[in-house]
């Protein structure tokens, strides 16, 4: 069985642990809970990579984000018009979004082939938005959740946000919704099967702890011995492969430049 819905993670977990054998057992709302912090686990150190679309106004600096916004992670600004003109003169481009892009003129500017020109264009606007700061800047902060754009002049458009959510559904949206999308679904299998396993484990836990209260049950062919010791070793041993597990899978830190 490869659960894909919550529900059917619920159903799969108990049978995993071979609940209803033995008289002590999970309930309900602690196999509910075990999924939940599987969830919490996951998300806390990997995240739901989401894209916010908004729209920004020249003259406003303050875009709310998402409530379930855990880190904004990029900022995708409206596209810049290039002008033919900064192949000779690389700092025009102070007014580069007010410019035409002049196709036609751009195999007959000196200085080499159509894509080396083309090439030497886009050098030059890189070079000159970063000395004069023409292309807008971005922060965002946490505790506000707020994402401020500098300068505040900047170009009216649609701007796209990279973001971590905190929130991962589990659940299948009742027809004929579409919408929100059942996240844990489309996870990738490896997330997907790490979330389960720790969901087992954290069973495990659980249910160590119950079972350790008592040494062992009354039954017709004499004493039962519990497990809750050995099932209390195990999730110990599980949650410290799967913690080391999922660090293996983290983003690397990436290269600076500069």
């Amino acid at each position: 069985m490869d659960p894909k819905t919550r529900e059917e993670a619920l159903e799969w977990g108990p049978i995993e642990l071979g609940c209803g054998v033995v008289v002590v057992e999970l309930t309900d709302r602690m196999v509910e809970d075990a999924f939940d912090d599987a969830v919490r686990w996951w998300i806390s150190r990997r995240g739901m990579r989401r894209h916010a679309v908004t729209h920004v106004t020249r003259g406003i600096q303050i875009y709310a984000m998402p409530e379930d916004t855990d880190e904004v992670l990029d900022v995708w600004f409206p596209g810049v018009q290039l002008d033919a003109i900064a192949a000779i003169q690389p700092y025009a481009f102070i007014d580069v979004d007010m410019l035409p892009v002049a196709y036609q003129s751009m195999t007959g500017i000196p200085g080499g082939q159509f894509y080396g020109t083309l090439s030497q264009i886009i050098a030059h606007a890189e070079t000159a938005r970063r000395i004069i700061s023409s292309e807008p800047a971005w922060r965002w902060f946490q505790e506000r959740n707020e994402l401020h754009i500098t300068p505040r002049e900047h170009a009216t458009g649609v701007v796209i946000v990279r973001y971590i959510s905190n929130i991962l559904r589990a659940e299948d949206p009742t027809a004929p919704a579409e919408t929100p999308r059942n996240d844990f679904r489309h996870l990738r299998f490896r997330d997907r099967d790490l979330i389960l396993r720790f969901f087992l484990a954290t069973m495990k836990q659980k249910l160590g702890r119950i079972r350790g209260k008592f040494q062992s049950l009354p039954g017709a062919g004499g004493e039962k011995t519990l497990d809750g010791q050995d099932l209390l070793t195990e999730a110990r041993e599980d949650i410290r492969e799967l913690t080391e597990e999922i660090q293996g899978l983290s983003d690397g830190v990436p290269f600076l430049t500069g």
